[in-house]
């Protein structure tokens, strides 16, 4: 189970940005109100795809689990994939916020005070979490993540960013605001759901908080890099 999850988890990792603790306050302050929008815009799409790619992911895992398990029954493959999928402590809040939107009715004051003051714990918590994870690590397994946790960080901070930028300007002729929000998105450092998606499954977690720690320090280099690049462009 762990090594059909690994790949998955590297790949979270590389991909998934921290669009919300960084990402919001970032582009609140390169691009106001109107790069907000569109970053928050991303942010739900971005959500979408998250959702697809677990919905893989369990299928992958659960098919490695019925290989060593005679008596899992394709019933009870399904059941666990779809509620693993659904209830995921990234999936979840997303899905249940979005139905609530749809439906247009309004959120109780109290309640909505109840959810911001939820809200601002979220980034010290991630952060003690990834420090936890650090102090219980052995220092050679950290050593020997940071390898493949650079890797990660290379991707992350430099090739998605790069992939966004031909994708979106060259091949799609998007240009102004939209391509600077997508870019600076795209190249955003690891966000932290990483490392609760690493431990759901008990893989690749040292490379995993090595990877978050890495890029979340990095991107105070590469975003003037990526700024640089836009700017020449406009």
């Amino acid at each position: 189970e762990r090594a059909a999850a690994a790949p998955a988890v590297q790949a979270f990792t590389g991909a998934f940005g921290n669009t919300v603790q960084i990402g919001i306050p970032v582009a609140t302050a390169l691009f106001g109100e109107a790069g907000l929008g569109i970053h928050i815009a991303l942010v739900s799409l971005h959500a979408l795809v998250l959702l697809s790619v677990l919905t893989v992911v369990e299928l992958d895992v659960a098919r490695a689990r019925a290989a060593h398990d005679a008596s899992a029954s394709l019933w009870r493959t399904l059941r666990s994939t779809v509620r693993n999928t659904v209830i995921h402590p990234v999936v979840l809040p997303v899905l249940a916020g979005g139905l609530f939107n749809a439906s247009g009715l309004p959120l109780p004051a109290p309640l909505d005070e109840t959810l911001q003051l939820l809200g601002t714990a979220v980034a010290p918590l991630c952060l003690v979490l990834i420090g936890i994870t650090l102090a219980y690590t052995a220092g050679r397994a950290v050593l020997g993540a940071v390898r493949g946790a650079l890797g990660l960080t290379a991707v992350k901070l430099l090739l998605q960013p790069a992939l966004v930028l031909v994708v979106a300007h060259w091949g799609l002729g998007l240009a102004g605001l939209p391509l600077q929000v997508a870019v600076v998105m795209a190249g955003l450092p690891a966000g932290s759901n990483a490392l609760i998606f690493a431990q759901r499954y008990r893989s690749q977690e040292s490379e995993a908080t090595t990877a978050i720690v890495l890029s979340t320090l990095a991107f105070v280099l590469t975003a003037p890099l990526w700024l640089a690049v836009l700017a020449r462009l406009a």
